[in-house]
């Protein structure tokens, strides 16, 4: 839905108060500037602050349309610019530029002995600039050739949130990778040719099927044991499927428990044509791994191939995976029932009390924060209701459209009145996610402690999991004290310490003040807890 206050000329039609934040993430534009012996020479710091200076100077531009008219009434609300991306309003919706200079790429893949600073920046612009583009193509071809894979699509990632299984935990693009599979494992690629015959399904027809398959492959998948390869238009021949399963079975191990929880390859997965940069002889810039550069120049059919995840490679972590299949399972299975037997369907969209018990805390949001609670994990409302449009006549509303109407108006408390004959477009504030960000401050922080879940389209529950490794004991090392009480009984030389979660809940606490009105502690670790009891920390909202 078009947001009143960036839609230029300064139409907000007649409406009395509207939302002055933007909540949902920009849409991304890519601006990319080819190869040029105009870039700083082998200076990557330098090329950074040149594509910093690219975003300066565009959005000095746009301001000066926006002065002039014409052309520029459209562009509305503030210009934020930061050192790798700019921020602005663009006929009702926000937008963020990246800038891509295949130069950069190009002089960070001919690093003979490349830091790790050097590899994480190529990897992360590879996958910001190259992969992220490709992945969008082959996605978008799928749903163009099968319409409903966009809706399978949609439901797997509301069931997901449902049950508070956030996508930077699960990635987007890794679901949409496993609904890809679906609608084309098993059928040929563009010659008909058939490559594959592990399903022996044959593609979904409607989103229901197609989101039935979604939760039976993620139930029944041994993920362990086996990569899935998604190659919906036959791009990945045999012997190249032989060298993934040479090189999953040499990351997984003997005892099949290293690696990435989620092996999932799709044929831009391949490192050998990473950039994808046509120089001036045409020949391709190689890619780089992590041991630096992969040696000679040349094409990528020339050269052996090195496939490993692009979205999976971090995440999903193995307990997040493996708390996903059971969820699946047993979704799977009530709405099997459903359609034999028939039953409460909207069941699988919430989380259960016994879920929810299951975790070792939960960190209750201000409901003030919550934008569409509808999509609720606990009393979400999935009915279509009946409301009385122009004439008298009764329309149905869905809860996708009472939820868009809900985000539309923003919170109460950042409503801006409107008058005729003053501005406040600029007032916008852009990515207001304060619970997104305050989960990603507590990863940052406590990740290596617990494990933190959340519903990212109604944020009303944090749910908090400690990891087992947590309160192993430790020697001491003033080092790593932090957060560290001595152990009360059994002394030994290598076990004085342990994990203090007291401290770690105090901070927290302090952390999510602004946002959070109640804690409540199901699994209590602290020294003096009794295991049968549970306590709860509540507080007034800042």
């Amino acid at each position: 839905v078009p947001h009143p206050l960036l839609l230029g000329g300064g139409n907000v039609g007649r409406q009395d108060k509207i939302s002055g934040v933007i909540a949902s993430n920009p849409i991304l534009i890519q601006i990319r500037f080819g190869l040029s012996s105009k870039w700083p020479v082998n200076d990557v710091e330098a090329m950074g602050a040149a594509k910093c200076a690219m975003l300066v100077q565009l959005a000095n531009g746009i301001q000066k349309m926006k002065q002039k008219g014409g052309g520029g009434v459209d562009f509305s609300g503030p210009i934020n610019v930061t050192s790798s991306y700019m921020d602005l309003g663009y006929k009702g919706y926000s937008w963020r530029i990246l800038v891509r200079a295949d130069q950069e790429l190009k002089t960070l893949a001919s690093l003979r002995n490349p830091s790790k600073q050097d590899v994480a920046l190529y990897k992360t612009l590879s996958k910001r600039h190259v992969k992220s583009v490709k992945h969008h193509s082959t996605i978008h071809a799928v749903h163009t050739r099968h319409p409903s894979a966009g809706y399978a699509v949609r439901l797997a990632k509301r069931w997901l949130a449902s049950h508070m299984i956030s996508s930077d935990v699960l990635p987007s693009e890794a679901v949409e990778l496993i609904i890809a599979s679906l609608y084309s494992d098993g059928h040929g690629n563009e010659d008909n040719t058939k490559l594959s015959s592990s399903s022996p399904l044959g593609v979904p027809a409607t989103p229901i099927a197609g989101f039935l398959r979604f939760l039976h492959l993620l139930s029944t998948y041994d993920f362990a044991r086996e990569p899935l390869v998604v190659d919906p238009h036959g791009h990945i021949d045999a012997s190249e499927r032989s060298r993934i399963q040479t090189q999953f079975e040499s990351t997984r191990g003997q005892d099949f428990d290293k690696g990435p929880a989620m092996y999932l390859i799709s044929p831009n997965d391949r490192d050998n044509h990473d950039g994808d940069i046509n120089d001036d002889n045409g020949e391709v810039t190689v890619g780089m791994n992590t041991g630096g550069l992969i040696a000679g120049r040349g094409r990528p059919s020339q050269m052996a191939s090195v496939w490993a995840p692009t979205y999976t490679q971090i995440h999903p972590e193995r307990v997040i995976l493996s708390r996903a299949a059971a969820l699946a399972r047993q979704s799977y299975r009530h709405l099997m029932s459903c359609l034999s037997v028939g039953g409460d369907w909207k069941a699988v969209f919430r989380e259960s009390t016994s879920s929810l018990r299951s975790y070792s805390a939960l960190l209750r949001v201000d409901k003030s924060l919550i934008l569409d609670p509808n999509c609720s994990c606990a009393g979400g409302d999935l009915s279509i209701n009946q409301n009385k449009g122009k004439g008298g006549i009764e329309v149905p509303e869905s809860p996708f459209t009472r939820g868009m109407r809900q985000r539309y108006l923003g919170p109460k408390s950042l409503r801006r009145k409107v008058y005729k004959n003053l501005s406040t477009s600029d007032e916008v504030l852009y990515d207001w996610q304060p619970v997104e960000h305050l989960v990603a401050c507590l990863r940052q922080k406590f990740g290596s402690y617990a494990v933190f879940f959340y519903n990212n389209l109604a944020p009303d529950v944090i749910a908090m999991l400690w990891r087992p490794s947590t309160f192993v004991t430790q020697p001491f090392s003033a080092m790593n004290s932090n957060y560290k009480r001595p152990v009360m009984d059994e002394w030994q030389s290598d076990s004085l310490v342990v994990t203090n979660p007291d401290d770690i809940m105090r901070e927290i606490h302090h952390l999510s003040r602004n946002v959070v009105v109640d804690i409540l502690v199901l699994d209590d670790k602290s020294d003096k807890s009794n295991k049968n009891s549970t306590s709860s920390l509540k507080r007034k909202a800042a």
